[in-house]
């Protein structure tokens, strides 16, 4: 028989008795609803969503826990309520870089309590198990990370890092029933020295990259100015081509003319031609002796 059982049976009898005694006469109706539900109220609890209820008896923890919900329990164990729910710790973390650069973070921390690991965590720590385990896990974890990495690494290699100490503070925590949910670098700090020493190699690097970006527009506006020149010279050759080429085929074509004229070139036809392109005004002509040179008839 359960021990739930046995308390209804106990609680029964004791409402019985006292229905059955002859001093009935001095409870009222009201006085005994009231005794009870006292009765029922030290054998029922209500464990709130996201905590379980850890088992105390005279202050003792027994090692049992109840979940969420109704649960009935013995007069003399009283349930101490844990959370078990998704919590946030946020943590200022000092440690120094590898190359020796004071380095200071601010780490956010999302967890939560194993359930089963209520009881022993509440014996062992109390409520305030998150402050004694974890701050000191999460300083010493930072600590050890942090001294792996140049500082200037901690800013380019950011993901790196913070997936190094979650890694390491899940197992630390683990053991004492604590769940690592997410962890969060919002900010990492360094001192003045060093940090005029990082703006001004990124004033460096800028410049230098400002140079080498003028320098490649220089190269190619020179490059695009060659291609045209070339563009252009190249047009001018085929522009002198094309008219020499030009040129030859008119002479090519002047002198086969010429040579179909000379063809058909005799004596009497080169008269011809000579006395046709006389002018009006010419009256007299001067033939040398042995020409068989034909006049015209000019009277016509």
């Amino acid at each position: 028989m359960s021990i739930v059982g046995i308390l209804l049976i106990i609680s029964s009898a004791v409402i019985t008795g006292i229905l059955a005694s002859s001093d009935l006469r001095r409870f009222t109706p009201l006085g005994l609803i009231g005794m009870v539900v006292g009765v029922f109220l030290t054998i029922i609890a209500i464990v709130p969503r996201g905590t379980v209820g850890v088992e105390m008896q005279f202050g003792a923890v027994t090692g049992g826990y109840r979940t969420q919900g109704l649960q009935f329990k013995s007069p003399v164990v009283k349930l101490q309520i844990v959370n078990v729910q998704t919590q946030k710790e946020e943590v200022v973390a000092t440690a120094a870089s590898k190359d020796l650069q004071d380095v200071s973070t601010t780490i956010a921390l999302n967890y939560h309590l194993n359930p089963a690991s209520a009881t022993e965590v509440y014996r062992d720590l109390g409520l305030d198990y998150i402050v004694k385990i974890a701050d000191p896990a999460i300083q010493e974890t930072v600590k050890q990370v942090t001294a792996r990495h140049n500082a200037e690494d901690l800013i380019i290699r950011r993901e790196v890092i913070k997936a190094e100490i979650t890694e390491e503070l899940a197992n630390r925590l683990a053991p004492r029933g604590i769940t690592v949910e997410a962890l969060s670098i919002t900010n990492f700090q360094f001192s003045a020295v060093f940090t005029a020493a990082i703006e001004a190699k990124v004033s460096a690097l800028q410049a230098v990259f400002e140079a080498q970006n003028k320098l490649e527009r220089v190269r190619v506006e020179a490059q695009q100015r060659e291609a045209q020149a070339l563009g252009e010279a190249n047009a001018v050759i085929k522009e002198a081509e094309g008219r020499a080429r030009a040129i030859q085929i008119i002479t090519d074509a002047q002198v086969a003319a010429n040579k179909l004229i000379v063809g058909t070139l005799n004596p009497e036809m080169l008269q011809y031609i000579f006395l046709d392109r006389l002018g009006k005004e010419i009256k007299v002509i001067v033939i040398p002796q042995g020409q068989n040179f034909v006049l015209p008839d000019l009277t016509e």
